[in-house]
C-alpha cells in the first residue's frame, strides 16, 4: 500500500516516541522525587496530617509528547495528501487546505464549509465519506471525548508552548480499617490526608503512593474547558489513529 506508506511511517514514529515517553516517566516516578512528603501533628484541630506535594516534571515527557502528537496529526495529514494525489499530480499545499479536518461541530457556515472544502480538495468522494464518519461532531455535546478532537486540542496547545506537565494525580493507599478515619483533600499543589490524632498510630508510617503524570492543564472535573491528557489517554490516541482510521483507507490504494 504504497500510498500509505508515509503516513504509517509517520505513525510509526509516533509510537517511537510514546515508547521513549514510557521509558523518561517510569524514570522519574520510580527512580526520581516525583513527590515531597511531609507529617505533622496539628494540636490546633487535633489531627494527624500528611502532606504530598507535587514536584517539577523534568523537560524531557513534555518535549517527546509535543513530538509524539505531531507525529500523530501529521499522519492524518498525509492520509489526504495522498488521498488528494490519486486524483490529481501533485495537490496543492496552500496553508488551509490538504489536510485532515477534524471538526467539533457540523460545517454549516461558509466560513466552516469553505474551510472543510480546502481541506479535502481533489480527495475522491467516497474518502471524503469515511473522513466525515471519523469527525468529533458525531459525539453531540461530547465531541470533546472524542480522540481526534483531543489530538488537534493537544497539537494546537504545542504550537504556541510548550505542553505542560505535572504530577496529576496521587493514589494513596491506606489498609482498610483505617479508610474511614482519614480525610483527604486536593490542592493545586498538594494533597492533604489527615486523620484524628487520637489514632494516629493506625496510619501506616509510609503509606504506598502511585503517581500519575498529566500533561496539558485543568481541572476536567470542574473546568469544561481543561484540556489533561496522561500516557494511557495518549495511547487511546495514537490506538485510535492506527487502528480505526488508517486501516479504513486502504481500499482506496490498490
Amino acid at each position: 500500500m504504497p500510498g500509505l506508506l508515509d503516513p504509517y511511517l509517520k505513525l510509526g514514529r509516533a509510537k517511537v516516541h510514546l515508547d521513549a515517553l514510557d521509558v523518561e516517566l517510569k524514570r522519574f516516578i520510580t527512580k526520581g522525587k516525583p513527590y515531597a512528603f511531609e507529617r505533622y501533628d496539628d494540636l490546633k484541630t487535633q489531627r494527624h496530617v500528611l502532606r504530598f506535594k507535587h514536584n517539577d516534571v523534568p523537560d524531557a515527557p513534555s518535549l517527546i509528547v509535543g513530538d509524539a502528537l505531531y507525529c500523530m496529526r501529521s499522519a492524518l495529514d498525509q492520509l489526504v495528501w495522498s488521498l488528494a494525489h490519486l486524483t490529481l499530480k501533485i495537490p496543492k499545499l496552500p496553508a488551509n487546505s490538504t489536510q485532515f479536518p477534524i471538526f467539533s461541530r457540523l460545517p454549516e457556515s461558509d466560513k466552516d464549509i469553505e474551510r472543510w472544502a480546502a481541506q479535502v480538495k481533489d480527495v475522491p468522494d467516497d474518502a471524503i465519506a469515511e473522513i466525515k464518519a471519523f469527525q468529533p461532531y458525531h459525539r453531540g455535546t461530547s465531541y470533546k471525548a472524542h480522540p481526534l478532537w483531543r489530538l488537534n486540542a493537544m497539537c494546537n496547545l504545542d504550537k504556541h508552548r510548550r505542553i505542560p506537565a505535572n504530577g496529576g494525580e496521587i493514589l494513596i493507599h491506606f489498609p482498610k480499617a483505617t479508610r474511614q478515619l482519614v480525610t483527604v483533600e486536593s490542592f493545586d499543589d498538594c494533597h492533604i490526608v489527615s486523620a484524628p490524632l487520637a489514632h494516629k498510630d493506625k496510619l501506616q508510617l509510609h503509606p504506598r503512593i502511585t503517581v500519575t503524570v498529566n500533561f496539558g492543564g485543568g481541572d476536567p472535573v470542574t473546568d469544561p474547558n481543561a484540556l489533561v491528557e496522561n500516557r494511557n489517554g495518549l495511547r487511546e490516541i495514537y490506538n485510535f489513529v492506527a487502528d480505526a482510521v488508517l486501516p479504513r483507507f486502504v481500499r482506496f490504494f490498490p
